[in-house]
């Protein structure tokens, strides 16, 4: 009888759930990324963002007492946000507005701060995940295990799906919950019970699509830099893309358009430049950031174009089922070699 029994033995002790094996995947590549003092650094000032819209939801909610800030908040609304409909609002009738202020400073949150947050955070974790597994053999030690490429694909996933929710759902449900609490009594719960769920659909549309590309660029190559340089020119070259041909047959002359006079009823019209002079929806397709845009703000119930939402959901939802069959398709065709 030899000493040593060399090669694989059967299993004999209970097994975890399949469901539940993605857990421990996403639980080691989170140790792993976590080690990292630059993320956890980045994490830190990812939350720093979400002062200005918890002054905007402050200056607001204190304008009801104090009609002073009636107008900080109306210009607010209609400079750097671009919503002169919504400013009137605001000064005709501030009670009613509640709920199209909140939607929409926590939806320019999302929006701009931590869209940058999100490419630039998913752009240094995301391409090492399956990369790193395919040029030191780590697969074969995952699937020398009873798992499937499905509990593989998930766990990775899911290592983004933290890192992301860290920095994007999280600080925008506390931005809410802060809004409730800056604000004179609990009545403003019934006004803006939907805001939370809302904020769940916009994270959604975020997260997944975005991450089915990143794991798709991971498993496409063993060298993790030449995923995070398809990753970054994908969100570059694709803005780009839009502005020109958005852009492109617009004639700015030296004359510029008056700014809004809030004061009047005019004032709800959308600059012309988002109204039938420019149409900002035909070339959303070319780039992800202004895709990822127009769903969110249909999920926040602020869309400002006419256009439908239907291209750009078939397209985020096309870039998921792609992506993660691409990550699939790779493995299988590893492990039948």
């Amino acid at each position: 009888m030899a000493i040593h029994h060399l090669g694989y033995r059967e299993w004999d002790q209970p097994r975890t759930g399949h469901w539940l094996r993605p857990k421990y995947i996403a639980l080691s590549g989170i140790a792993l990324v976590w080690r990292r003092k630059w993320l956890r650094l980045m994490l830190m000032l990812a939350w720093l963002p979400i002062a200005v819209p918890a002054f905007g939801i402050f200056a607001f909610e204190s304008s009801l007492n104090e009609p002073g800030f009636l107008r900080v908040v109306a210009n607010l609304i209609a400079g750097p946000l671009q919503r002169p409909d919504i400013a009137f609002m605001v000064l005709a009738d501030p009670e009613s507005a509640r709920h199209e202020v909140w939607t929409l400073l926590i939806m320019a949150f999302f929006r701009y701060p931590q869209l940058s947050a999100m490419i630039l955070l998913v752009g240094l974790i995301a391409p090492m995940l399956i990369s790193y597994d395919l040029r030191s053999r780590a697969y074969l030690l995952y699937f020398s295990r009873p798992l499937r490429i499905i509990d593989y694909i998930l766990g990775k996933a899911a290592v983004v799906w933290f890192f992301l929710g860290m920095i994007v759902t999280v600080p925008a449900l506390s931005l809410y919950v802060v809004g409730v609490l800056l604000s004179p009594n609990l009545s403003v719960v019934q006004e803006t019970w939907d805001i939370p769920l809302r904020i769940l659909g916009a994270s959604f549309v975020l997260l997944v699509p975005t991450t089915a590309l990143a794991i798709c660029y991971s498993a496409c190559t063993s060298e993790s830099r030449y995923a995070s340089f398809a990753w970054f020119a994908t969100w570059i070259l694709g803005s780009v893309a839009y502005q020109v041909m958005t852009f492109s047959d617009v004639d700015f002359g030296p004359d510029r358009r008056p700014r809004p006079n809030l004061s009047q009823p005019a004032a709800m019209a959308q600059p012309s430049l988002e109204s039938g002079a420019l149409d900002l929806d035909r070339w959303r397709i070319l780039s992800p950031y202004h895709a990822l845009g127009k769903v969110q703000a249909w999920v926040f119930g602020l869309d400002p174009t006419e256009g439908s939402v239907l291209p750009t959901l078939l397209l985020l939802s096309g870039i998921t089922v792609f992506g993660f069959w691409i990550v699939r398709r790779r493995l299988i065709s590893l492990l039948s070699v």
